[in-house]
């Protein structure tokens, strides 16, 4: 059947020259999905057999795109980035951005304090717009335009020393106010879970006292973004965190709230307050996270042993964050063979 229907909309879907072709008519008729259909497969003939094209804009090109998509978080991305499009480029014809005018988004979305990583993720977005209305038969900029556009910046990760301000800040007795003791002190042990076992904030902010094993020395964790359950050996420091917060805290959460349950944002606050306490105003908390790999790395750490510690689904996303560095390293590694004594 060519056309069908999902929720309130008719789908038009049908097989043209071995690809199937999928648009939501937007409409609750079922003659206006026919029409599309109708549409679509004469704009086909006219773009391979007659070799005609049309002009699109850009919002219906970014519609276009979104009515074959499956609803999913590579959906939730796509939807983030044709929103922002759409907001920066108005309803300009597809074919007339230029190279330039997405240099330029890049420069406005920074300016927004957008990260790299994720302008990076939507102008993969933005390609698969072209190539999806190159498919229909539409008019598209000439180019692949995507990651090389945007330079990665190195790794912040922290220095020995840097890790020191920040604990000294961390102190519970530096606190002016007894109040904020007790914070300052559950600051400071997950500070020291994220740099030791490379814990994201949510995750150190709902573990449990259950995912704990003082037995076996690990921390287990299930981690919702890749949907697997990992295990963490701690360090003799990360221990020594545990053994003595079990002895102040009784509920279920290793780091709980004030009234139960557990405090992801209050975590963080009292961390990037921390930084700036430190001078560190470009340190975030991902890049605990960040200090865990590098340290690692630097130490020889097998590039699969690490994506496993950090909960990369796969190994290319580790290769892919920390080439440059893991690179550095090598070159360093390489030139300290030099002040050895040849035997």
């Amino acid at each position: 059947m060519s056309v069908y229907k999902r929720g309130k909309y008719w789908i038009v879907q049908f097989n043209h020259n071995k690809r199937t072709y999928t648009r939501s008519s937007k409409s609750t008729r079922k003659r206006d999905a026919l029409e599309l259909e109708r549409q679509m497969r004469q704009q086909l003939v006219d773009t391979q057999v007659l070799g005609h094209r049309e002009h699109i804009k850009l919002h219906d090109a970014c519609d276009a795109l979104l009515s074959t998509s499956k609803e999913s978080g590579a959906y939730s991305t796509l939807v983030t980035a044709t929103n922002r499009f759409k907001d920066y480029f108005d309803d300009i014809l597809l074919d007339a951005i230029t190279n330039r005018d997405l240099s330029r988004w890049v420069e406005y979305e920074r300016k927004r304090g957008i990260k790299d990583i994720t302008i990076r993720l939507w102008s993969r977005q933005f390609n698969k717009i072209c190539r999806n209305a190159n498919r229909l038969g539409y008019y598209t900029p000439d180019y692949e335009w995507g990651e090389w556009n945007i330079k990665d910046k190195p790794i912040r990760y922290l220095t020995d020393d840097e890790e020191q301000k920040i604990i000294k800040e961390l102190d519970p007795s530096s606190a002016k106010d007894p109040k904020h003791k007790k914070g300052r002190q559950a600051a400071r042990d997950i500070f020291i879970l994220m740099v030791d076992a490379g814990f994201r904030i949510n995750e150190a902010s709902v573990l449990k006292w259950s995912d704990v094993d003082f037995d076996k020395g690990v921390i287990y964790l299930y981690r919702s973004k890749v949907s697997n359950d990992d295990f963490i050996p701690m360090t003799s420091r990360l221990r020594m965190v545990f053994v003595n917060r079990r002895k102040l805290i009784d509920g279920e959460y290793v780091f709980p709230g004030r009234f139960g349950g557990h405090k992801t944002i209050q975590n963080n606050r009292a961390l990037e307050a921390a930084f700036k306490r430190a001078g560190l105003d470009d340190v975030s908390s991902h890049n605990l996270r960040k200090t865990f790999a590098t340290r690692l790395l630097s130490r020889g750490a097998a590039i699969t042993d690490v994506q496993h510690l950090l909960g990369h689904a796969s190994v290319k996303t580790t290769e892919k964050a920390y080439a440059a560095f893991v690179k550095n390293e090598r070159f360093k590694q390489t030139i300290d063979l030099l002040d050895k004594p040849v035997t």
